[in-house]
């Protein structure tokens, strides 16, 4: 095809969004001491004569939908784009804009508050700059093995455990879509594979992109530097990238791994005859567990007050205070003695953790007392050319949704990403909410994700019915 009569036109830039120094990780819930890569924002832009739409990656845990309105809107106001899909790579070495716990999106609101306010004119600025190298090209989408990471759920005699579950399902590929210059060179990659970026978590204090980025980096150099590298985070709500803590070099030697996996499938990637899109979306709200009685909250936070105070004698701390005793502590005996579940690592004893659980439940019983039945709302896009796809869709799903549309719906070849225009809830299946655990129990258990996220439940047990027909509706 000539670049005469092509008619897809794309275009794609990066710009660095590293926070300062200092700003804390979710991974170690402790200020950063330093930077070891940088944390990118990428963007791309689509074209095809009808419409625009432009898919960005940042290297972030993820965002509320308050942020995620901001972005979309700020970019549209600047670039005329209306489509826009702002994905979060779900980085644990970064900063906390994620809405899990009440101290992390203080330090949005605070001193991370500068920082956050430059997000969305930065990100309108790359899209606009993205569609200024906007050229002519072809797509080829791709397929190939890799498995980088471990589902997390394991039956024990306690319940369902955080440790790793082998025979547990997972997401064993990686999926590819090549935006190629008309020369059949790759201007840029957009990939995506299911694992959560904790192979760092706990056992580094620097910034870092994580897996994701030094896959990106690493998949750049393939291509001798002359391509852009964008990663897109799959459904990995319960598979976590092993090792869990190995470390930075560890990180390092998973991304070289995924990226040779990338640049298999886009070696053995077939081109997409179609270069018009279909967009099409669903918005819904899901129903949460019914609110706890005032009775029950209030016993519960009472109970969480009485623990902070006998152990640092007063029932509240200011976030200085919090943040320097977290300082204090030893990283490496903390990590050893404390409780582990999920993606973050809960510091039982430690004055951040039982202070965060004071002010969930202090929320939680807000919520109660106000009669705050919001359902969570839940929405997804899905980009169609030809006989490839991308699904992008809020929170954190199971990597059993993923399994189970890649089956079922019309297309060959499909890429999905979870963690997309915000992220506030798990979205378990229903046998999940029934066995509890880290992403699918609710009040009263404390130890949950429901009650750090920003709803303070989970979602109602049905709501798998729900998502999938909604999901497949995009497709129809």
């Amino acid at each position: 095809m000539t670049q005469k009569n092509a008619k897809l036109l794309a275009g794609a830039a990066e710009v660095s969004i590293t926070p300062p120094i200092g700003s804390p990780t979710l991974g170690t819930i402790q200020r950063s001491t330093g930077v070891h890569d940088d944390l990118y924002a990428h963007a791309l832009v689509l074209n095809d004569g009808r419409q625009r739409i432009a898919i960005l990656s940042l290297d972030l845990i993820g965002m509320d939908f308050a942020l995620g309105d901001e972005i979309r809107k700020t970019i549209a106001n600047r670039t005329g784009i209306n489509i826009t899909l702002v994905h979060c790579t779900h980085n644990h070495s970064g900063p906390f804009t994620i809405p899990w716990s009440v101290l992390g999106s203080r330090w949005l609101s605070g001193p991370g508050k500068t920082w956050r306010g430059g997000l969305a004119p930065k990100l309108a600025e790359l899209v606009s700059r993205a569609e200024a190298e906007s050229e002519a090209v072809n797509l080829r989408a791709g397929r190939a093995p890799v498995r980088i990471g471990t589902n997390r759920r394991l039956a024990s005699e306690q319940g369902i455990v955080m440790k790793p579950n082998p025979a547990g399902a997972v997401v064993p590929w990686v999926d590819v879509l090549s935006i190629d210059r008309l020369d059949g060179s790759p201007a840029a990659i957009l990939f995506s594979h299911a694992a959560h970026p904790v192979i760092i978590h706990g056992s580094s204090r620097l910034i870092s992109s994580e897996f994701p980025g030094f896959a990106a980096r690493k998949l750049k150099e393939r291509f001798a530097g002359k391509v852009i590298a964008i990663f897109g985070q799959a459904f990995a709500a319960n598979i976590n990238g092993d090792p869990l803590r190995g470390g930075i070099e560890a990180a390092e030697h998973a991304g070289a791994v995924l990226a040779e996996a990338a640049f298999q499938a886009v070696s053995n990637s077939k081109a997409i005859s179609s270069q018009e899109f279909a967009v099409s979306s669903v918005h819904a709200k899901l129903p949460l567990q019914p609110l706890p009685s005032k009775k029950e909250c209030s016993h519960s936070l009472r109970e969480a007050q009485e623990r902070l105070a006998k152990h640092y004698g007063r029932t509240a701390l200011s976030d200085e205070q919090l943040w320097d005793m977290q300082d204090e502590a030893e990283s490496a005996k903390s990590q050893q003695e404390s409780k582990v579940v999920d993606d973050v690592q809960p510091m039982e004893g430690k004055a951040w953790w039982m202070m965060d659980t004071v002010l969930c439940l202090r929320d939680l019983l807000n919520k109660v007392e106000h009669r705050d039945e919001s359902p969570l709302r839940f929405e997804a896009h899905l980009v169609r050319v030809g006989d490839w796809s991308l699904l992008a869709a809020t929170h954190e799903l199971f990597a059993e949704y993923q399994l189970m549309l890649d089956k079922a719906v019309s297309t060959e070849h499909n890429m999905m990403l979870a963690y997309t225009n915000a992220c506030e809830s798990y979205i378990p299946m229903d046998q999940d909410l029934a066995l509890g655990g880290y992403e699918a129990s609710s009040f009263p258990a404390l130890d949950g994700a429901s009650l750090r996220y920003c709803h303070r439940r989970a979602l109602r047990p049905g709501s798998e019915g729900q998502v999938i027909e909604q999901l497949r509706s995009l497709w129809s």
